[in-house]
């Protein structure tokens, strides 16, 4: 018997090889992209979720008047072990530096973090090599990720060599990591023990209890009560922090929430990715059970002769469901190469190193699984709808080929399965246009700055002698200087685009109890001409007004100025949080946008950095950015003259103003492949449905053509029901779309309106595909020989 069901399944696939075409490739394409959501819905659900222990793992974090963050004051941790019986134990996981590594001659450098020799106490991260219990016990120490590791010692165990640091400090390899997870929110290659830290003098004058700049995480004892626990912080503030620093507020959040403060657009990634699979999901079972339907309308004789010879209702499902499953089989094969081979180096290119997928059998076990019980639900579905429609139409009929019956799956599901469609596909499509008009807004858009003419040097090449350096690097900028080609120049430790995260609080003189948290950075002279920054007030950085090293005099922009409430700033003076130096305001820049245009402009202050040395960034400004080849060709054999780490590297600022969108123009285009695959699958659907309602009006269509109907009447006829569908679905979907855009722009502090006309053109566009699809099908039924057609009944 099975034999024959695949018999059977095979000729009738083969006989509606069209149909059949049309299911494997709406069906490959979507179980494609759902896998590949679902695998990243997985590891988004599963952040920070693999250690032991996990429910027991907190990290610290700081409420003031800014909101709250993830990071505190360093010292918090060793006094919270000492202080309170509840913490078991907990590390630091401090950014400060990556490191330089040497071995044999090669030069590395890796993402470093600096831990404490609980670090593997409290976190589950594998080794490779090395025991993870002695790994990070002595200060000498050095653990490695296994790229690092094969980098620098080749593809054997390293533990116990040795590697120089930072050209002077040797230490011992005492471990070699398993790759990190993608969907851990602590991410490095490098561990050195966090004591190390204490012999950098930057790091100590930081590292007390007003600077929060630190990650600490704790391990809490089993049963620990969080809320009681937590209660027991404000008296420990006002104990040891700073007397600013008493005005916060600390808090503990569970290690898997960490990602979640870190990036609050994270979760929504993960809805709106299941948002898009479920419709996708739900688009090719729709396309499946209504072109399966349109097929079995094409063998009402082969079920009604089945029935008179005694097959039951059981075995008329198992013939459906083996043709189902034989299409399922073959479109899951067809969409595992090609998801595996396309859309996940796709989706990794879009997600720009962050979080990236990468397929593991056994890891993803859960995953194949899900994605296995969805095809089985999708199979039993499309078998069992048309089987049993069959089954209930009147045998004395379907043995004559007649459609005449009452069945279940009636007019009204029909039309509610295809309304559904449309609709998603139309909020998929005016979707996918909200987010390119987004973009195109942004990346035209006036930042306040001009980087067209502007051309950025990295200058921290990590020279092996700086002091060297700079002495050969003066006369290189005197030369720039001097040079014609060049209008200005700067050099500054960031760039817009490129600022850093880094904030104090800031008070007025004479005005105490006004603190404004100021996002601040460092900059030189010629800045804002370089940029062409307007000043309104004052004036920019003077070489020869500033280089008295304590005059301390800083710039800051429009929204500083508003948010101290004052008309006028320059001449002002203001005191950070925690020292007593004099900042005095020299000068008020017009506010421009340094990051992005999804975030707001915050008050800004930039101080002096001096005259101008090694800074992170040469900004080079041109007459005419066609002639910055030239220039550059020289700079880079002047500054490879320097011996240096890292290579000469520069881009051009109107490159990388574009290329901050480049995560939105990912998700731009994973929306215009879901938004292609609905509109494919809803037309491929609304075609098998006018082909099952051509062969249900065979006899009616060749009557009407006997008696004078015009083909176009009858393609009319055929068309309407359809045309009466898109309109519900347009009033159903435009609505619906207009809300999600308006919710989505809104989450841009600046953001386009899209115009009322792209809703009418969406519209316009639904209905010409709809008329085309189904009045191809409706000229081909009235196109047929009436006398075929009053035969066929």
């Amino acid at each position: 018997m099975l034999k024959n069901y695949f018999k059977i399944a095979f000729r009738s696939l083969w006989k509606n090889r069209l149909f059949t075409a049309i299911n494997v490739l709406g069906l490959s394409l979507g179980l494609a992209s759902a896998g590949v959501l679902i695998l990243f819905i997985q590891r988004g659900i599963t952040f920070d979720t693999f250690h032991k222990d996990n429910d027991q793992l907190y990290f610290v974090q700081t409420a003031d008047v800014s909101g709250r963050y993830n990071q505190t004051v360093y010292p918090i941790l060793e006094q919270m072990v000492k202080t309170f019986p509840e913490v078991e134990t907990g590390t630091h996981v401090q950014s400060w530096n990556d490191v330089w590594l040497n071995h044999n001659g090669k030069d590395l450098q890796r993402q470093t973090r600096y831990v404490d020799s609980t670090f593997f106490d409290v976190f589950s991260f594998k080794l490779k090599y090395g025991n993870a219990a002695i790994a990070l016990k002595r200060k000498q120490s050095i653990v490695l990720s296994d790229q690092a590791a094969a980098a620098l010692f080749g593809d054997v165990n390293p533990v116990g060599e040795t590697v120089t640091v930072e050209d002077t400090l040797t230490f011992t390899v005492t471990g070699v990591l398993e790759p990190v997870p993608a969907n851990s929110s602590i991410q490095f290659e490098v561990l050195l023990p966090a004591s190390n830290l204490q012999d950098n003098k930057d790091f100590a004058s930081s590292a007390d209890w007003y600077n929060t700049f630190a990650t600490v995480y704790l391990k809490l004892r089993k049963d620990t009560d969080v809320g009681r626990l937590e209660a027991k912080f404000p008296t420990f503030a006002k104990t040891h922090f700073h007397a600013e620093g008493q005005k916060w507020q600390i808090h503990i959040a569970p290690l898997e929430e960490y990602i979640h403060y870190e990036n609050p657009n994270f979760k929504w990634m993960i809805y709106g990715a299941i948002t898009i699979a479920v419709f996708i999901v739900l688009i090719i079972s729709i396309n499946m059970v209504n072109l399966n339907t349109a097929m079995s309308f094409t063998r009402v004789k082969e079920v009604a002769v089945r029935k008179v010879t005694g097959s039951t209702l059981g075995q008329v499902l198992a013939q459906f469901w083996t043709e189902s499953a034989l299409v399922l089989i073959a479109s899951l094969l067809i969409a595992v190469t090609f998801g595996i081979m396309y859309l996940v180096p796709q989706f990794n290119e879009f997600r720009q190193g962050r979080m990236q997928l990468v397929v593991n059998w056994q890891r993803d076990s859960a995953t194949f699984l899900t994605l296995t019980g969805i095809i089985g639900i999708i199979a039993f579905i499309a078998g069992t709808i048309p089987a049993a429609y069959l089954n209930k139409l009147d045998l004395r009929d379907t043995l004559k080929g007649k459609l005449s019956g009452k069945p279940g799956y009636g007019n009204w599901t029909q039309g509610t399965l295809i309304v559904v469609q449309l609709v998603i596909a139309i909020v998929l499509v005016i979707g996918a246009i909200a987010v390119r008009w987004q973009i195109d807004f942004m990346r035209q858009a006036d930042t306040g700055f001009k980087g067209g003419n502007v051309v950025v040097v990295m200058s921290d090449l990590q020279y092996k002698d700086e002091n060297a350096a700079i002495q050969r690097f003066v006369p290189i900028l005197n030369g720039l200087g001097q040079n014609s080609k060049v209008e200005s120049i700067a050099m500054s430790g960031i760039v817009p685009t490129r600022y850093w995260s880094n904030y104090n609080m800031y008070t007025p003189d004479g005005e105490e109890k006004k603190n404004i948290r100021l996002r601040h950075v460092g900059t030189s002279t010629d800045y804002t001409s370089t940029y062409d920054i307007r000043m309104v007030e004052g004036r920019d950085f003077s070489e020869e007004l500033d280089k008295k090293g304590d005059q301390h005099p800083v710039v800051i922009n429009e929204a500083a100025r508003k948010a101290f409430g004052w008309t006028t700033a320059v001449g002002k003076t203001l005191r950070q949080g925690n020292n007593t130096e004099v900042y005095t305001v020299v000068g008020v820049m017009k506010d421009f946008h340094y990051g992005p245009l999804k975030e707001r402009i915050e008050p800004l202050l930039h101080w002096y950095n001096g005259p101008p040395a090694l800074s992170n960034y040469l900004s080079l400004k041109f007459t005419d950015i066609s002639q910055a080849q030239g220039v550059l060709a020289a700079l880079e054999k002047d500054m490879k003259s320097i011996p240096s780490k890292r290579p000469f590297k520069y881009f051009y600022m109107q490159d990388e103003l574009s290329r901050q969108y480049n995560d939105l123009d990912g998700i731009w285009k994973m929306v215009n492949f879901v938004t292609f695959l609905a509109i494919i699958i809803a037309f491929a659907g609304i075609f098998g449905l006018i082909s099952l309602a051509a062969s249900k009006r065979t006899k009616e269509i060749g009557i009407r053509k006997v008696l004078g109907a015009s083909v176009q009447g009858i393609a009319m006829l055929l068309s309407r029901d359809f045309i009466i569908l898109l309109v519900i679905a347009m009033l159903a979907g435009l609505p619906l779309a207009y809300t999600f855009v308006i919710k989505y722009l809104a989450s841009f502090e600046y953001h386009v309106d899209l115009p009322w006309y792209i809703f009418v053109l969406v519209a316009l566009g639904a209905l010409l595909l709809t008329v085309v699809t189904v009045g191809f099908q409706g000229i081909k039924a009235a196109l047929a020989d009436p006398v075929k057609s009053l035969r066929s009944e």
